[in-house]
C-alpha cells in the first residue's frame, strides 16, 4: 500500500518525534528535508569531559554521566551522539597511549551495561524480521554489535544476539534452529577488509539462500564490493532503513 519513499518518511518522522520534534510540523516536510533535520547537530559531545571522567579512575562518576546522557537523549540519539564518538575517542587515544588498556576495558563494559539495561526496559518479542547478531572467528569487538542490536530493536525487529566469534557451522545451525530471516555480522577496523570479503564468501556458501546476510562496520568504510548474496549496511544511519 505504501511506496518505499513513504515508508522512509514515516520512519524518519518517528525517529525525529523520538528526539523531541513535533509530528505536526514534520508531516509537511519532504524526505530530503527530514533527513537534513535528522542529521542537524543539536548535541555536542564533550570529548574533554568524557576523557576526564574516564581518566579519573572513578567508575561511579563515569557511569552516572553515561546514564545522564541516556536519560536526556533517549536510546537512539544516545547511540548516535554519545556512543559512536566515545568509541572513536577511546580508540584514538588508546592508539596514542593516552588511554590505558584497563580504561578501554572499563569503558567497554560500562557502555554495554548502560545500553543493555535500556534495552531490557524496552524489550519486546515477535518483531520482524528475526535477526541473528554475531561475529566470525577473529572479530572480538562487541560494541558495534550492541549498537546495531539496539537500533534494530528500536526499528521493530526481533533480535537474537549470540555474542562474538561464532564458527561457520555454529552460525548455520543457530540460524536454522531459530528460524532467522537475517544473519547480521559486524567487522571492526581491526579486521582486514579483504579478509572480511573472503570470510563472507565462504559463509554465504554454507548458509541457505532464503536467509539474508547483512554486514557492516568500519572494515567496510571504503565501500568495497561485497560477495553476491550479501547486503552491505553502510553506517548506523542505514540500519533501520534496512528494515523497510
Amino acid at each position: 500500500m505504501y511506496s518505499a519513499d513513504q515508508l522512509e518518511k514515516l520512519m524518519l518522522i518517528r525517529q525525529l518525534v523520538d528526539q523531541g520534534s513535533r509530528p505536526g510540523k514534520l508531516i509537511k516536510l519532504e524526505v530530503g528535508e527530514l533527513r537534513a533535520l535528522q542529521n542537524k547537530p543539536r548535541y555536542h559531545f564533550e570529548e574533554t569531559v568524557f576523557l576526564g571522567l574516564l581518566k579519573n579512575d572513578n567508575a561511579v562518576t563515569l557511569h552516572a554521566w553515561m546514564q545522564q546522557q541516556l536519560l536526556a537523549l533517549g536510546l537512539r540519539k544516545f547511540i548516535h551522539l554519545v556512543m559512536v564518538p566515545a568509541i572513536k575517542v577511546v580508540g584514538d587515544n588508546w592508539a596514542t597511549g593516552e588511554v590505558e588498556i584497563y580504561e578501554e576495558h572499563l569503558f567497554t563494559e560500562m557502555m554495554k551495561s548502560v545500553v543493555r539495561q535500556a534495552l531490557a526496559e524496552t524489550y519486546r518479542s515477535g518483531g520482524k524480521p528475526r535477526v541473528m547478531l554475531t561475529t566470525v572467528p577473529g572479530e572480538q569487538h562487541s560494541l558495534g554489535l550492541l549498537m546495531v542490536e539496539a537500533l534494530l530493536r528500536l526499528g521493530g525487529a526481533e533480535v537474537i544476539a549470540f555474542g562474538t566469534e561464532m564458527p561457520f557451522q555454529d552460525i548455520r545451525e543457530a540460524a536454522e534452529a531459530h528460524a532467522v530471516d537475517v544473519i547480521s555480522l559486524s567487522f571492526s577496523a581491526s579486521f582486514k577488509t579483504e579478509d572480511a570479503i573472503v570470510t563472507l564468501s565462504g559463509l554465504r556458501q554454507v548458509i541457505p539462500n532464503e536467509i539474508m546476510i547483512w554486514v557492516g562496520g568500519s572494515a567496510f568504510a571504503s565501500r568495497p564490493g561485497v560477495p553476491e548474496g550479501v547486503v552491505l549496511i553502510e553506517g548506523l544511519d542505514a540500519v533501520e532503513r534496512a528494515l523497510i
